[in-house]
C-alpha cells in the first residue's frame, strides 16, 4: 500500500514577522463571536480581523510550529485560555485553552493561513458558529449557530434561534 504524503500549509501574521506551518487538515473550522476573540481583535493592525467575528482552524499541538525566531510572540492571558499575537503588527496568530481537556489543542487564526489558491481549501471552511448568542452582527449563512459548543466539545450542543 501506497501512503499518501500529508499535506501541510503555512501562514504568517500580517507583518510577516510570525511565520507558521501546519501538518494535516484542521480537526474543524468554526467562526467564533465570543467577547475574548472580539475583543483580541480589536488590538490588530489586519482590517480584516476586524469584522466581528474570528475564523479558526483547529489542530492539535503537535501538528504546529512556528517556523520564525518566537521572539516576536506576546502571550496574553485572558480567561481560560492564553493568546499569541504578534508583539509588532498585533495579529492574533493562535490561543490555546488551559482547559485540562482541551489543552492538546490549539485554534490557529484562519487570516493567517496562505494558500496557493484564491479560494479557500473545503477543508477549512467553516462547519458552524461558536457563541452565536454573544454576536454583534448576524450572519445568514445554513452553518449550525450554537450559543456556546456542541455538547462533543463541551458546550451545551444549545442552538441559537
Amino acid at each position: 500500500m501506497i501512503k499518501e504524503p500529508v499535506s501541510s500549509y503555512k501562514g504568517a501574521c500580517h507583518c510577516g514577522k510570525v511565520q507558521f506551518e501546519v501538518l494535516g487538515a484542521p480537526l474543524f473550522t468554526q467562526y467564533c463571536h465570543c467577547n475574548k476573540c472580539r475583543s483580541i481583535a480589536t488590538k490588530s493592525n489586519r482590517e480584516e480581523d476586524k469584522k466581528g467575528y474570528s475564523h479558526t482552524a483547529a489542530y492539535l499541538r503537535e501538528k504546529f510550529k512556528i517556523t520564525t525566531s518566537d521572539n516576536y510572540l506576546e502571550r496574553l492571558p485572558i480567561n481560560n485560555s492564553y493568546l499569541y499575537l504578534c508583539k509588532i503588527c498585533k495579529s492574533l496568530i493562535y490561543g490555546i485553552s488551559q482547559d485540562k481537556q482541551q489543552k492538546k489543542g490549539i485554534g490557529i487564526n484562519m487570516s493567517n493561513f496562505s494558500f496557493n489558491t484564491p479560494n479557500i481549501p473545503d477543508i477549512f471552511k467553516s462547519v458552524r458558529h461558536a457563541y452565536y448568542a454573544d454576536r454583534i452582527i448576524d450572519i445568514y449563512d445554513f452553518l449550525p449557530k450554537f450559543v456556546n459548543f456542541p455538547s462533543e466539545l463541551g458546550g451545551s450542543g444549545q442552538r441559537c434561534k
